[in-house]
């Protein structure tokens, strides 16, 4: 059996879990430090328990994988992300999970040896988004948890790039890495580690004409928990290598069980047995904890109704006991060899390839009783905490000699140390590159009063008005509208003098490639300005069709948190970008801004969702329209149903306005403004511009571009997130 076809990959909550997950069967266990991971509210790990940790995994051949997997601040990477990572590199971490390019290029620029995985907050859907990751200097890719088996094989097919798919545990709703909503509702953000799951609360559904629809349930935004106990050789065979476990928050029953039955069958598929699980595994894996049921659904199509969990959220479980699982030991053949006047040594094999041998002191007469082998028998097999127990022991021994105690158990943990080192080689410290923090300062300000103005629409009445405004300078139309007729939209830009762009979706799976690519003149035409893109798999994409990098402007959801993530897709071309959304002023003022867009006006999407609301209420026809998400406190959030890419974009209830504070805005520095157009009609489109124009020419500063003030946020722009 060849393991090193699959690994299984598993969380560990502390330094307990991690040991046990790896005398399960684990061969790679990932876990959190005390900083930049994902699950800020865990335990996570000290840097020492992260050592003993890591020292623990290579004892038994076995990987640990560190999770840095948030969007850093500049700060953070400046200050403190060099030492944080050189700790663990240094104790011999094998690779970093991480979300945030800039921290991705930080990492191959200063730790030159440690392997990186690109999370999958990184949204990579198809071949495109691997590929585009993987020239970036990712190792590995961990796919979004919404593709299907079929789109994992056409990765696999069209890159070298190891595959990492989730296998089991809990499910976001929302495409990981773009959800907003814990962030702009409460100012927990899910990018920072810290998502209090406002998925997991009630919800009504109501129509655009304000009636409620019947559901099954109220919770409509709650995944049932992934299990793919029985798909571990569908997966196998579409090609993914690492068979990853959610759950780094779960207790050490639930992580040791689920690990040990993935090891069954993961280990009958190597083999070439019945990899399908019994009832009695099944129930096992049922017990030890689930959200009303199971689903695999993502594995084979795109949504159903059947994963949601409807009548309530929480992870329920069975009475499972902790079991503290033992050591696993590693079966040795020894020889010890003891004459009179001479070192005494033992040998230590392994298998055939893998031999030690050590010497101790002179071996002396015995004046009074002699040592005998079953006195020194007793001593060597006292192989204690270490992964080796003696199968058997050769002796050379003369007689009358004198051994003691000591010097046995001393001669026996040099050997098996030895060993151990010849099997896994010693964690010795790796170069790594001194940090320069020079390099990560902002360049430029770019405060002349000769912004671009740029205006993202929706549909054809949008866009009509905003390109009769003098204050527009560009004009930004969704693919979903221009599919309607581009040539229309083209007229209408020339006619006003405005530059032209073109929105691509925000998730950019295969369907919508196939949609774009039978669009390609779209991208082809110089009467478009330039396009923006939301997705590295939209990036991916523009690479493949030769558009220029110096026309594509980055989405806020491609995130630039950082200076030095802002240099990093610099250094793959790019050159504009758009200001994330949940910096506030003072740390948008310690970026560099001189090529970034602020949007300070616009429904912002909470979620872009694979499951449909639309569909789960009314069955798929394929017609867009506008359901309504109400909250237990009376909101009600608008949900928009994508048809053409299958996705739905949840906005919030209340719109983004920051015009009260565009003085503040006009100091950062920016390229130019933004302002995005969703579910706005003629009338409230013409009104908002006109408002923006009076503050834009600075006759005005304290007033929101919109005049309905009681359905306004200034999102993070004064609080900011943890």
């Amino acid at each position: 059996m060849n393991r090193d076809r699959l690994e299984l990959l598993s969380p560990a909550g502390n330094i307990d879990i991690f040991k046990n997950v790896i005398n399960a069967g684990a061969d790679a266990v990932y876990f959190g430090g005390d900083m930049f991971g994902a699950r800020a509210y865990a335990k996570n790990f000290s840097m020492e328990e992260g050592a003993e940790a890591i020292s623990y995994a290579h004892m038994y051949g076995r990987k640990a994988f560190l999770t840095v997997n948030t969007l850093l601040k500049n700060v953070e990477i400046e200050r403190k992300l060099y030492d944080y990572i050189k700790a663990y590199y240094e104790a011999g971490l094998d690779a970093v999970i991480v979300q945030d390019l800039g921290v991705l290029e930080f990492v191959k620029n200063y730790f030159p040896n440690l392997a990186i995985h690109a999370s999958t907050q990184m949204t990579i859907t198809n071949a495109a988004g691997a590929k585009w990751i993987a020239d970036a200097g990712a190792t590995r890719v961990v796919t979004s948890r919404e593709i299907s088996l079929a789109e994992i094989a056409k990765i696999r097919e069209a890159t070298d790039i190891e595959i990492e798919t989730f296998v089991h545990g809990a499910l976001c709703v929302c495409y990981s890495g773009q959800c907003l909503m814990s962030s702009m509702l409460g100012g927990r953000s899910g990018n920072r580690g810290r998502c209090a799951q406002p998925c997991r609360l009630p919800y009504q559904l109501y129509d655009d004409g304000g009636k409620q629809i019947k559901m099954p349930g109220e919770f409509l935004l709650s995944p049932k928990d992934l299990c793919g106990l029985a798909d571990v050789a569908a997966m196998a065979d579409a090609g993914v290598y690492s068979f990853k476990i959610e759950g780094r928050m779960k207790q050490i029953s639930y992580a040791t069980g689920v690990v040990s039955l993935y090891r069954k069958y993961m280990d009958a598929y190597l083999e070439g047995k019945d990899s399908v699980p019994t009832e009695a595994d099944k129930r096992h894996i049922f017990d030890l904890g689930n959200r009303c049921g199971f689903t695999n659904t993502y594995f084979y199509q795109q949504n159903s109704k059947d994963m949601i969990t409807y009548k309530k959220p929480s992870h329920e479980k069975k009475n499972v006991s902790n079991v503290a699982l033992e050591q696993p030991r590693m079966k040795v053949q020894g020889t010890f060899v003891a004459h009179v006047g001479e070192e005494m040594q033992l040998s230590v094999q392994m298998g055939a390839k893998h031999f030690v041998s050590v010497c101790g002191d002179l071996v002396e007469m015995a004046t009074k009783k002699a040592t005998g082998t079953d006195d020194i028998e007793e001593k060597l097999k006292k192989t204690g905490n270490t992964p080796f127990v003696f199968e058997h022991i050769l002796f050379d021994v003369d007689d009358m000699v004198f051994l003691p105690a000591s010097r046995l158990n001393d001669l026996r943990r040099r050997a098996l140390e030895a060993l151990q080192d010849e099997l896994f080689g010693e964690d010795k410290p790796r170069d790594s590159i001194p940090f320069d923090q020079s390099q990560l300062q902002p360049k430029t300000m770019n405060l002349s009063s000769n912004k671009e103005v740029l205006v993202c629409c929706d549909n054809k009445m949008q866009f009509e008005v905003a390109c009769d405004k003098d204050c527009v300078t560009a004009v930004c139309i969704s693919f979903d509208a221009a599919l309607v007729g581009l040539t229309d939209y083209i007229e209408m830009s020339d006619k006003s003098g405005k530059k032209l762009y073109l929105s691509l979706p925000l998730i950019c799976r295969q369907r919508s490639f196939d949609l774009l690519e039978s669009h390609k003149d779209f991208f082809e035409t110089d009467k478009i300005a330039g396009v923006i893109v939301s997705s590295l798999d939209g990036l991916g994409f523009l690479e493949e069709m030769n558009v220029p990098k110096n026309r594509i402007i980055l989405d806020h959801r491609i995130y630039t948190f950082s200076n030095a993530s802002i240099y990093a897709y610099e250094k793959r071309g790019y050159e504009r970008f758009t200001a994330p959304l949940e910096l506030n002023e003072k740390e948008l003022a310690h970026r560099e801004n001189a090529t970034t867009y602020m949007q300070v006006y616009g429904r912002i999407p909470l979620m872009i969702t694979a499951n449909c609301q639309h569909k789960n209420s009314k069955g798929c026809d394929k017609r867009m329209s506008i359901t309504y998400l109400q909250d237990r406190y009376k909101e009600r959030f608008p949900v928009k149903n994508r048809c053409n890419f299958c996705y739905n974009e949840i906005y919030n209830s209340k719109i983004y306005d920051i015009g009260s504070e565009m003085k503040q805005v006009k100091s950062l520095g920016f390229l130019g403004y933004r302002l995005d157009f969703t579910l706005e009609d003629a009338k409230e489109t013409s009104q908002v511009l006109d408002r923006f124009e009076t503050v834009f020419t600075g006759t005005k500063n304290d007033i929101n571009f919109t005049k309905n003030n009681g359905i306004v946020t200034k999102g993070h722009f004064k609080r900011g997130v943890e």
